[in-house]
């Protein structure tokens, strides 16, 4: 594919329940199709698609994803390849299956979603309910609480448990404050070995227009005239645990566009505290980001942080240390 967005479009645009179809015969329970593994052979059903999510888990192997995961897993195959056979079933629309899975194209056909127009670039927006499909699940919970995260944090942050995926999941708010999308996290031990994704994204979207965490924070960022920018959501939830709310994470290493001008329309001081690895004087929109407002940053001159840590890693004193001794980016 010439870029990430392209490819996303072409997954969007692929039933995956109807695809998958080709290759076991589903059954709906409460919303949920499942099926014998097409990936691992097995005697019982658990494998599972969600048509919300346009996504899939298997049980019997632990593998998750959208149908591009499928496709690579299913044939064995490199991603450019598996973008050449996605492309040949969206252009004939499944026709070319071979006739022995036809059959259970037809069963895929009585679950068929309502044709829908070309995906636009604006981000859905989910319903204020949609946290309601997963469940408050103490013994999950405590996977983040044993690494430093309050309850009260949890709570107010909503994380919550999707035992379809085996992940911690928490809504992302657009600054609004409507849900845009939902963040997982694996609690899988061995997420590594069977190649799943630790941190993944629920809904499909484009480029982020959000800052996670903005529409929860907005009153204590506006209040202190700044905002603590992180790379991750748990940062966010780390630093509310030790009482800091002015606070937010752009989900990634980077800054982009979008983020840039949300920052530039607060008016507030940006001050990143992003991963140590990371040098944010190379990153070209928050260079362009001094424009408009102070942008600061937190360097570990002291060897305080490990190679990949976030400056919260090691805790509020650490922490706290790190951010007096910020660096103002003239």
């Amino acid at each position: 594919m010439e870029n990430s967005t392209e490819l996303e479009e072409l997954i969007e645009s692929i039933d995956i329940l109807e695809y998958i179809s080709q290759f076991t015969e589903f059954s709906e329970k409460n919303g949920e199709y499942w099926a014998l593994s097409p990936l691992k052979e097995e005697n019982t059903p658990s494998f599972s698609v969600r048509r919300e999510t346009n996504s899939f888990y298997d049980f019997a192997s632990g593998i998750g994803g959208n149908v591009f995961t499928f496709v690579r897993y299913y044939f064995g195959c490199g991603p450019a390849e598996a973008v050449e056979k996605l492309r040949e079933y969206a252009g004939s629309e499944g026709r070319t299956a071979p006739r022995r899975v036809l059959a259970s194209c037809e069963v895929a056909k009585r679950f068929r979603k309502p044709k829908k127009a070309a995906p636009t670039e604006k981000s859905a927006v989910l319903g204020d309910n949609v946290m309601e499909l997963y469940e408050k699940r103490p013994e999950k919970l405590a996977v983040w609480e044993s690494e430093g995260i309050s309850g009260a944090a949890l709570e107010r942050f909503q994380v919550r448990y999707d035992g379809f995926s085996n992940r911690l999941v928490y809504p992302i708010r657009a600054p609004d404050g409507k849900i845009v999308n939902i963040g997982g996290r694996t609690l899988d031990p061995d997420w590594k070995d069977r190649k799943l994704r630790k941190y993944t994204y629920f809904y499909h979207w484009g480029e982020l227009k959000t800052i996670y965490g903005l529409a929860e924070n907005r009153e204590s960022i506006l209040e202190k005239g700044e905002i603590i920018l992180f790379e991750g959501a748990k940062s966010v939830m780390l630093a509310d645990t030790w009482g800091i709310r002015n606070t937010g994470a752009i989900l990634t290493s980077h800054l982009n566009p979008n983020q840039m001008s949300l920052l530039a329309g607060l008016g507030v001081r940006a001050v990143f505290a992003l991963d140590k690895e990371v040098d944010i004087r190379q990153d070209r929109n928050i260079r362009r980001l001094r424009q408009f407002t102070g942008v600061e940053y937190i360097h570990d001159s002291e060897g305080l942080l490990d190679a990949k840590d976030s400056p919260v890693d090691k805790g509020p004193e650490v922490f706290q240390k790190l951010y007096e001794r910020r660096l103002v980016w003239r």
